[in-house]
């Protein structure tokens, strides 16, 4: 197994000791082995926490996931970030981000992003909320023929969430990242359903959009998963 796969667990760890101080956040992962006429493996694992102090929110998250079709690697990603935020009012704030994508088949294999911007609480209701964000900053890529781009970027965000019951919850994410030599669009749905306590599941389906790569690579890519997960902290629910 690529030990990168086991990235995200380090961020559980050290997140779930501090539990009690503020700290709240979930991982999860997800893994299916089939076998017989055609071997495939499919593992992916990710971690998101959460800290808030007062008028500061941090937040770190990182991801991995790799795919083998008879002891071939046919797909291998990982990704991490980290924002900071800070409220002026109860639906105001503003934000600096750092982000980072490693996809060794994607037209673009590297690409680090980092901006700071504002955002703005939409709504704001017991069992509904929706963040909407506007920024700039500066993308590094790294494409799959070799090609290097530095470029200024703009980007916006948006994220709903909606507890639909105690144990269902679903959210809807979109980043779009611009720049001159590329879009990066992004857009991320997950169903979640609590199975027992702070164990649950999730359905998740995920598009990673680049509108310039070369032409020998696809400008789509598609993530259909479903993981068992564990949430803990304040805000376990």
């Amino acid at each position: 197994m690529n030990l990168k796969l086991l990235a995200p667990v380090p961020l559980l760890l050290a997140l779930a000791a501090n539990a009690d101080e503020g700290f709240s956040g979930e991982a999860a992962a997800g893994f299916i082995n089939t076998s017989g006429n055609t071997s495939t493996r499919t593992l992916n694992t990710k971690a998101e926490g959460k800290y808030q102090a007062g008028v500061w929110a941090h937040l770190v998250s990182a991801s991995a996931l790799t795919a083998q079709r008879d002891k071939v690697t046919t797909d291998e990603r990982y990704s991490a970030g980290y924002k900071i935020s800070r409220d002026f009012t109860a639906h105001d704030y503003i934000f600096a981000s750092m982000n980072y994508d490693n996809d060794r088949f994607a037209g673009v294999i590297v690409r680090t992003t980092e901006a700071f911007g504002y955002g703005r609480r939409l709504l704001a209701w017991p069992a509904q909320t929706l963040d909407a964000e506007l920024g700039a900053g500066a993308t590094q890529q790294k494409k799959m023929d070799g090609m290097q781009d530095h470029a200024v970027v703009g980007l916006a965000n948006a994220k709903y969430q909606w507890h639909i019951t105690e144990t269902s919850s679903f959210s809807q994410s979109m980043k779009v990242e611009y720049s001159k030599d590329n879009t990066f669009i992004n857009p991320v749905s997950a169903l979640k359903l609590v199975i027992v306590g702070q164990l649950f599941t999730t359905l998740g389906y995920e598009m990673r959009i680049n509108t310039s790569v070369p032409a020998t690579t696809r400008k789509t890519d598609t993530l259909t998963s479903i993981n068992l997960g564990y949430a803990f902290g304040k805000e376990a629910r």
